[in-house]
C-alpha cells in the first residue's frame, strides 16, 4: 500500500503541470469592444462620522447626522427603500506613544456606511450638493451604471462573436486551411490559459467619459456624465481542418 500511494504521488505532478494544449490543429483569436452608453442610475456611498470624548454624545451625533440624512430624502421626495445602510460601527480613540500601548481614552469615534441608489439623474448634482454640505459626511463617491447592462452584454457577445469567427477564418485561410468548429471561448488571452479556462467577460467601467453641462447652472464638479463604459472581450478557439 505504502509503494502504491508512492506511485500515485509521483504521477500526479506530471499531470497537474502538464501543458493543456489541444492535439488538434487550432487558431487562437483575441477581440474586445468598448461602447459608450448613457447611465441611468447612480449608487453614491458614504459614512456618516462621529468623534467625541463621550461615547454617548458620538453616538447621538450620527444618529442626528441621520436624522439630517432622512429629511435630504424627504426633500427630493425619495424612497428611504432606496437607502441601505449597515450596522454603527464605534472605535475607541487611545493616545499613542512608541512602545506604549493601552494608553489614555482621547474618544469615540462612531461611524455608519451608506448606499443610496438614486434612478432620478436628475436630481443627481442638488442632491449630491445638500449630501456633501452635511456635518459628518464623508467618503463620498458615485459610481454610475446601466440597467440595460444584460441587454448591452449580449449585443458585444454577439457582435464580438461574428468578429473573432471573421478574424479566425482569415488567419485559416492564410494557411491554406478551414475552420472546422469553435472548441471555446475565454478571456484569457495566453496559449495555455486559454485552452483550460472557457468564459465571457463583461466589464462596466464606472468613470464618467464626457459631461454634458448644458443643462445645469450649478457646481459642475457634481454632473452627471454623459457616458459610460462598457467592455467586452473573448478569446476563442477554433478547430482547423
Amino acid at each position: 500500500m505504502k509503494y502504491l500511494a508512492l506511485i500515485i504521488l509521483m504521477i500526479v505532478p506530471i499531470f497537474s503541470v502538464a501543458n493543456p494544449v489541444p492535439e488538434f490543429p487550432f487558431v487562437i483569436v483575441t477581440e474586445s469592444i468598448d461602447k459608450r452608453v448613457k447611465p441611468d442610475l447612480v449608487k453614491i456611498r458614504f459614512n456618516l462620522v462621529s468623534f467625541d470624548k463621550s461615547s454617548e454624545k458620538s453616538l447621538a451625533n450620527v444618529k442626528g447626522a441621520g436624522s439630517q440624512l432622512l429629511s435630504v430624502m424627504k426633500k427630493f421626495q425619495l424612497p428611504v427603500s432606496a437607502l441601505e445602510s449597515t450596522q454603527i460601527d464605534k472605535k475607541t480613540k487611545r493616545a499613542r506613544r512608541d512602545g506604549a500601548y493601552n494608553l489614555e481614552i482621547l474618544g469615540y469615534e462612531t461611524s455608519q456606511n451608506f448606499k443610496l441608489t438614486l434612478s432620478q439623474l436628475e436630481k443627481y448634482p442638488e442632491l449630491m450638493a445638500d449630501l456633501v454640505a452635511m456635518d459628518g459626511l464623508e467618503g463620498v463617491e458615485a459610481f454610475f451604471e446601466t440597467t440595460k447592462e444584460e441587454q448591452y452584454q449580449s449585443e458585444l457577445i454577439n457582435e464580438l462573436s461574428q468578429k473573432a469567427r471573421t478574424k479566425a477564418e482569415s488567419l485559416a485561410s492564410a494557411q491554406s486551411r478551414k475552420i472546422k468548429n469553435v472548441f471555446g471561448i475565454t478571456t484569457e488571452g495566453s496559449f495555455g490559459q486559454a485552452y483550460a479556462i472557457f468564459a465571457l467577460e463583461f466589464e462596466p467601467s464606472t468613470h464618467a467619459l464626457a459631461m454634458d453641462v448644458s443643462s445645469y447652472d450649478m457646481d459642475l464638479t457634481m454632473m452627471v456624465p454623459e457616458f459610460i463604459e462598457v467592455r467586452q472581450r473573448i478569446t476563442a478557439i477554433y478547430e482547423l481542418r
